[in-house]
Formats: structure tokens, C-alpha cells, sequence
């Protein structure tokens, strides 16, 4: 399977709110996206463009999600309250060392939930346990 490579006019067409973000930066969110999904030949995460985009779906959502909290300036969390009066807002860092961080912004808990099914770990049925009826 080949790598993905980053487009960043493309990434704008599909995120336009991101219109006034410099190509440079972009390509360092998705360097960063890189490290977090393997986009290598090796990848658990399919990539085989044109039918199979799973991988470079999985990178521009995390490239958004990057650029969402880059946007938020210094602030790390979700906003848990806010008032207007004397302005004061409160913010819930993420506790969970997995979903927590992916969970800050729309595009992240897509990403989470599509890299799910790639994730290392949990069980494997494969239908086949002695004494059981057989899956086909």
C-alpha cells in the first residue's frame, strides 16, 4: 500500500475554516498526524486509493483535530463552564490517556472512532471453539 500524501488545498476545500492556515503548518499537523497513524506500506490502516481512502480519511480528521486545538490557543480541554459577567470559563483536562485527548474536538472523535477497528489489543473471534456450533 503506497503512502498518503498530504494535499494541503484539498485538506482546505474539505475544512474550510481552516482557510487562513499557512501550508507550512499544515504539513507539520500532519507530520504529527503521521506519528500517531503509521503511514507506511506496513500500516494496519488501509490505503489503496481509489476504492480504499480509510488511512487518508484518518489523517485529515486528525489534521483537523490538530488544527482545532491549535486554534484554541493555550487552552488544553473541553470547556465545563463559562460565565460572561467578570468573563471566567473552566476547562476539563482530558484524564483518559486514549479517547480523552481525541475527544476535544468533532474531527478527533471521528478519527477515534474509525481508528478503533485498528486498534492493538482486545479479543479475536474468529467463530471456530470447540464444542460450538461453526460460524461459515
Amino acid at each position: 500500500m503506497p503512502a498518503v500524501v498530504f494535499d494541503p488545498e484539498e485538506f482546505r476545500e474539505i475544512n474550510p475554516q481552516f482557510a487562513d492556515i499557512p501550508d507550512r503548518q499544515l504539513y507539520f499537523a500532519f507530520d504529527v498526524a503521521c506519528v500517531v497513524v503509521d503511514n507506511s506500506g506496513r500500516s494496519k490502516v488501509p490505503y489503496n486509493p481509489p476504492k480504499v481512502t480509510t488511512r487518508r480519511t484518518i489523517l485529515y480528521l486528525l489534521v483537523c483535530h490538530l488544527c482545532e486545538l491549535k486554534l484554541r490557543g493555550n487552552v488544553v480541554g473541553n470547556v465545563v463552564s463559562a460565565t460572561e459577567g467578570s468573563v471566567s470559563a473552566s476547562f476539563a483536562a482530558p484524564t483518559s490517556p486514549n479517547a480523552g485527548w481525541y475527544n476535544q474536538t468533532q474531527c478527533g472523535a471521528t478519527a477515534w472512532k474509525l481508528l478503533s477497528g485498528y486498534a492493538v489489543g482486545g479479543r479475536l473471534y474468529t467463530g471456530k471453539h470447540p464444542g460450538r456450533r461453526q460460524c461459515p
